[in-house]
């Protein structure tokens, strides 16, 4: 009986002294994540689009961006709202490094749709401009009626009765 009370707290004693020297696993699974991610940061390009036609003055637009990858792997890699800076443009940081469809469309006062096929490179920033139609807020003030003149000569008759 004495041996076994002995024998129980040697073992005790010795598991509680492992323990104490034991890891818990994190600090290896933080560095293979650091690491992970910066491979991601090392492979990840920027892009800014320059719009022409935004009159950030008046009026803020809304540019929805869906990035979606080119080898069909990823769809909706990007798929977010932003807003034009004040050079009428919008910078869209850490895209992984590939070919993709881009997808933009303007929601507000312009309602222009682009699509377009974009190559990001790791660590190199690229810039692409895109013009916007024409467009003018609508105020009761500034509506314009074109005139147009009709020949009466110029009608025809589609069919008699």
């Amino acid at each position: 009986m004495y041996f076994m009370k002995q024998f129980i707290s040697i073992v005790a004693l010795t598991l509680t002294a492992i323990a104490g020297y034991a890891n818990d696993g994190k600090v290896n699974a933080t560095a293979s994540t650091s690491s992970a991610a910066s491979a991601k940061v090392m492979n990840a390009g920027a892009v800014r689009f320059q719009f022409n036609n935004i009159n950030v003055q008046d009026h803020t637009d809304s540019v929805l961006v869906i990035f979606d990858r080119f080898d069909h792997t990823g769809a909706g890699v990007i798929y977010r709202v932003y807003s034009a800076d004040q050079q009428n443009g919008i910078d869209i940081s850490a895209i992984p490094a590939g070919k993709y469809y881009v997808t933009i469309q303007c929601l507000g006062l312009h309602h222009d749709h682009i699509e377009k096929t974009i190559t990001i490179k790791k660590q190199k920033d690229e810039k692409i401009n895109i013009a916007l139609a024409e467009s003018q807020i609508f105020t009761k003030d500034n509506v314009v009626i074109p005139v147009t003149h009709t020949k009466l000569t110029d009608l025809s008759i589609l069919s008699n009765k």
